[in-house]
């Protein structure tokens, strides 16, 4: 029952996730059109990147140490477990207010270090939209302990759909008020994102709170989210520094490639934001597992899904990798968006392409350590990546541009990827890497092959429009990686699976 129950959410997660982005593709492509990469687009990325990427540790710091506290409270009490959110609320918020307060005080210098090359003028308008959007913080904190808290109690979807909400936001706004304002519309645009998703998420977690007079700080549980939070900080901390020297790094080359690597991100997220909110819905069920002594069972299921991500996932990253200047024209080519920037932007999503397979290792071997309440190791982990990323970033950008940048956070990903895996053991020694090791020479000659696949078929199909060579060419790599990786598929029994399912 729990494995029909955990295979249901990871289809509808998968689902809703899918035409999310599938929405957000159209925003991007209707945002290139109309603003293009510019000065004021790559001004807007830099700071609207600073406060999202305060968001995405937020959210990420929240959906980690919420779920696996609220979980092992309510194993004690609902009453205790309202509390508990009541009190994060109040902690959430205090904490977040500061957070946007020193922001909006450090506005000048934190402009200066974002990009060192500006000039003074540019400078002054970059910490203008820094304090424009810094007050944004409270509605993420709000947005991330919703989620967490949706997410402890079964219900993955709602927190799915906050993409959705900016994407219908951006594209109507682009249109009704684009013309007027220009790229300032997306600074209005993702304010009306933030004050909508935080309510509708509120609304929808509002029975899991439970409010007192007290204060927040003395509720011995906040006491252990905090104990296990606070090296998350440092993790997911050293994951938003990388990125602010990435696009430092970026913002000193040609006028455009800070946009340039935003639109990549936005193709990579497609797959990097799916495999997150899949493991998102495993976490919830190894730490189940776990609170309720099957450390066995947990190590299972993190066994299997890891496998089971690699396998599909490697052809993903060959048609990211070999075909990244098609996806980019395909999505992105059009009005304001030329060949220039669709040669940049395809440069970034080609080093992004690496990193899918090492950051479902990430994801799935983190959280097996996390539902155990050990969150040193993993940022432990996270730290030597990032450095490794920093180093690599200032190594390969002189001479690879953007995309030595991307390949260089690939390799840091697979760096944590792999330590996180070494680690989970010392948790669950119930885990075992012998399927995954057994199916490594099945991967590699898939992989080799359909990559040999993908390129001649860039090179036979020239003379087709973008979207067929990109159609066939993908139903080729596809082809061939599966027939070399089908005796996994039938060893691992995901046929008969498969079979189940669509029998029902």
């Amino acid at each position: 029952m729990k494995r029909q129950r955990l295979f249901k959410s990871i289809v509808s997660v998968g689902g809703v996730l899918l035409l999310v982005k599938a929405l957000g593709f159209v925003k991007q492509m209707v945002i290139a059109a109309i603003f293009g990469a510019t000065l004021e687009t790559d001004l807007i990325n830099l700071s609207y990147g600073l406060i999202g990427n305060t968001q995405y540790l937020l959210v990420q710091v929240l959906l980690t140490g919420v779920v696996s506290v609220y979980i092992s409270v309510k194993n004690r009490s609902n009453e205790e477990a309202g509390l508990f959110a009541g009190d994060t609320f109040k902690a959430a918020t205090l904490i977040a207010g500061a957070v946007c307060l020193g922001i909006v005080i450090l506005a000048t210098p934190l402009a200066h270090f974002l990009a060192p090359s500006y000039s003074q003028d540019q400078i002054r308008q970059l910490s203008d939209y820094l304090r424009w959007f810094a007050p944004m913080l409270l509605c993420f904190a709000w947005m991330g302990l919703s989620h967490a808290l949706l997410n402890a109690n079964q219900r993955f979807i709602p927190g799915q759909l906050e993409g959705l909400y900016q994407s219908v936001i951006l594209i109507v706004l682009s249109f009704l008020i684009g013309p007027l304002l220009g790229a300032n519309t997306l600074a209005v645009g993702y304010w009306a994102y933030a004050v909508v998703a935080a309510a509708i998420l509120l609304i929808q977690a509002r029975n899991y709170f439970a409010f007192s007079r007290s204060n927040p700080f003395r509720n011995p549980d906040i006491h252990r989210l905090l104990h296990m939070i606070l090296p998350l900080l440092v993790g997911y901390g050293a994951i938003y520094i990388n990125q602010m020297v990435d696009k430092i790094l970026v913002s000193g080359l040609e006028t455009g490639t800070v946009s340039a690597m935003s639109y990549a991100a936005v193709l990579y997220n497609l797959i990097g934001t799916l495999i997150a909110a899949l493991c998102s819905v495993l976490y919830a069920q190894m730490t189940e597992h776990i609170v309720q002594g099957k450390g066995e069972d947990a190590a299972r299921l993190a066994e299997r899904s890891a496998l089971l991500l690699t396998i599909l996932l490697l052809p993903v990253t060959v048609v990211t990798v070999c075909q990244a200047e098609d996806l980019v024209a395909l999505v992105y080519g059009r009005g304001a968006f030329g060949e220039r920037e669709v040669i940049l932007t395809a440069l970034a999503l080609a080093g992004y392409g690496f990193s899918f397979v090492p950051l479902a290792w990430k994801e799935v071997y983190s959280r097996i350590q996390y539902g155990y309440q050990d969150s040193k190791r993993p940022t432990r982990n996270s730290v030597i990546g990032i450095v490794v990323n920093i180093v690599l970033s200032i190594a390969l950008c002189p001479y690879l541009g953007v995309f030595g940048v991307t390949v260089a956070s690939s390799i840091s990903t697979l760096v944590i990827g792999l330590l996180n895996m070494i680690t989970a053991r010392r948790d669950a020694p119930e885990l075992s890497f012998v399927p995954l090791l057994k199916a490594l020479p099945f991967f590699a000659i898939g992989t080799a092959a359909a990559s040999l696949v993908c390129w001649g078929c860039g090179t036979w199909l020239s003379a087709y429009s973008v979207f067929a060579r990109l159609c066939l060419s993908t139903a080729a790599v596809f082809a061939v990686y599966g027939i070399a990786v089908l005796p996994v598929v039938w060893k691992l029994g995901l046929h008969k699976l498969l079979a189940a399912r669509l029998k029902k």
